[in-house]
């Protein structure tokens, strides 16, 4: 009998209650961990109030439901990584492909059961644990784009389905920070009043983060060198210009002289 209304049983489920049991059952209180079983019971039902709309099919397309919060968080890729987003349409890889898991368990089948137990700790303490998941699911992608962006279809399937060991603190703090160095520009632009390139530029952004705003560690560059930049993009499109005219004038040339001579003879 299902614990909520319009809920069955999906894939992946298990994974959650076993990771809530095996916690339970170690408990250093010895009675305490003989009551694991229906404290595991009532954990998931609370897990389960929160995630309902991620498990009924009605809901598929609402904000709460899987598609919805698949599509937050590729949006949120596009915002921070365009550059990894487009690269994995390019290839072919559905966001589903990988994110329907990561959603569905919390991202209990990517990590071992130790790194599981962490990430779920920093997750259970966080008020609004679907921003949580969404920003720990984005930087997952970044933290591997190096290699997603070398791979073909096959590659970058196996590197977002089996994700590759990683340092979870490190990949918990650059979350972090991202979360935080967004908020601070969207402030800065909504109530400061100024542009983005503007916020970009009067933040510093924090160390731990990998891709920010499709800027490498958020460092958005300095009003001079985007000025030279732009100098060197003008001449050189310039010199390209005059060196394509200055090639048909020549080829004109030769072919009037070529005309003369014909008239001539």
């Amino acid at each position: 009998m299902p614990l909520i209304s319009q809920v069955r049983y999906v894939q992946g489920m298990n994974e959650i209650v076993g990771t809530l049991y095996f916690v339970l059952a170690h408990d250093a209180d010895t009675e305490w961990a003989e009551q694991a079983e229906a404290d595991t019971y009532f954990l998931f039902n609370s897990i389960l109030v929160e995630m309902r709309d991620v498990f009924v099919p009605d809901l598929d397309e609402a904000d709460t439901g899987i598609h919805g919060r698949i599509s937050n968080m590729i949006n949120l890729l596009s915002l921070h990584d365009p550059e990894v987003r487009c690269h994995l349409d390019g290839v072919g890889i559905d966001p589903s492909f990988y994110s329907v898991r990561w959603l569905t368990t919390l991202l209990s089948r990517e990590f071992l059961l130790p790194d599981t137990i962490r990430l779920w700790d920093s997750m259970f303490s966080s008020t609004h644990k679907d921003n949580f998941l969404r920003y720990v699911g984005v930087t997952m992608v970044m933290v591997i784009r190096d290699q997603l962006l070398e791979g073909d279809f096959s590659a970058c399937l196996r590197l977002l389905q089996a994700y590759p060991p990683c340092n979870l603190d490190r990949l918990l703090e650059s979350s972090r920070a991202l979360w935080i160095y967004e908020s601070q520009i969207t402030l800065a632009c909504h109530k400061g009043g100024i542009s983005l390139g503007h916020a970009l530029r009067s933040i510093t952004p924090p160390p731990s983060i990998v891709m920010a705003y499709g800027l490498h560690g958020g460092v958005a560059p300095q009003i001079g060198e985007q000025v030279r930049e732009a100098g060197k993009s003008f001449f050189g499109n310039a010199m390209n210009f005059w060196r394509s005219g200055s090639s048909q004038q020549t080829e004109e040339k030769r072919g009037g002289d070529l005309r003369r001579s014909k008239t001539a003879l």
